[in-house]
């Protein structure tokens, strides 16, 4: 721990002390009567392809290009740093063009996108490994089918067996489309365990209506019901941070796109706005 907060100062301190190397150079460059917009332009292009380039560089893991873990830790700080680089390109002002205003409000989307997944990447983990065991996305639906079925067939073997009915017909009024669908899209964006105490609850209240061999399979429904809630949690967890990291990626590449038609068209120009 303390060589994480070791690690994080020393990288935070590097950090502002090249953005104020940067801005003493960018005020000797003024006062030489040199214009320093380009400089700014050409830094944070640079910035920004680098960025881009820690995609690939997950892609490519073999390529001897430092650890992931190193080259993470350089992406957020340079990204970090590109908003002060981008205010000094822009004069700390609001563009008034169309072509500025869509440059800076890609940016300004990919850069907050950027600070969640930063947020979101240090926080769900941490939520998620005190669920329960660690679950890979892509089995969580044969995982709910799973569940589906032996609740199915317990609910179905006890009514065989006991010829009784009252658990099966909670079963099929409460917890039929609880096992049988996904959750919805105000589930996925606000996770709670909201349903699961209300489904627990009921329950514990119809336990005590049940014969012998339906509190034995009501047991097992207890169960059934706290890990498919455990999954849908991380089903919703881990659906966020793909979400996110599509979005933030799908930013990227347009801003990339806009940054080279500005700087062509500054160039051209020799010292437009922006």
């Amino acid at each position: 721990m303390q060589t994480f907060v070791s690690r994080r100062l020393r990288n935070a301190a590097l950090t502002i002390a090249a953005l104020c190397l940067l801005m003493a150079w960018l005020r000797w460059r003024e006062a030489g009567l040199h214009a320093t917009s380009f400089d700014t332009g050409y830094i944070l292009f640079a910035a920004l392809l680098f960025l881009g380039l820690y995609n690939v560089r997950k892609k490519l893991p073999v390529l001897p290009w430092t650890t992931s873990a190193g080259w993470l830790q350089t992406h957020i700080y340079v990204g970090l740093s590109t908003a002060v680089v981008f205010g000094l390109h822009v004069s700390w002002r609001v563009p008034d063009g169309f072509l500025e205003t869509a440059l800076t409000a890609l940016f300004a989307a990919t850069f907050v996108s950027g600070l969640i997944g930063l947020y979101w990447t240090r926080t769900l983990p941490r939520k998620l490994a005190k669920v329960s065991e660690e679950v890979i996305y892509e089995r969580i639906p044969t995982l709910r089918s799973q569940l589906r079925d032996r609740a199915q067939h317990s609910i179905l073997d006890t009514v065989h067996a006991a010829g009784a009915t009252t658990l099966g017909a909670f079963y099929s009024d409460r917890l039929h489309s609880f096992f049988e669908r996904p959750r919805g899209l105000r589930y996925y964006l606000f996770p709670n365990n909201r349903l699961r105490k209300q489904l627990l609850a009921e329950l514990t209240e119809i336990n005590r209506y049940l014969s012998e061999p339906e509190r034995k399979t009501c047991e097992q429904l207890f169960a059934l019901v706290r890990r498919r809630d455990d999954l849908d949690y991380h089903a919703a967890l881990q659906w966020r941070l793909k979400a996110w990291l599509f979005l933030h990626i799908g930013l990227t590449y347009p801003l990339l796109a806009v940054a080279s038609l500005h700087g062509v068209l500054a160039h051209l120009f020799d010292g437009g706005s922006l």
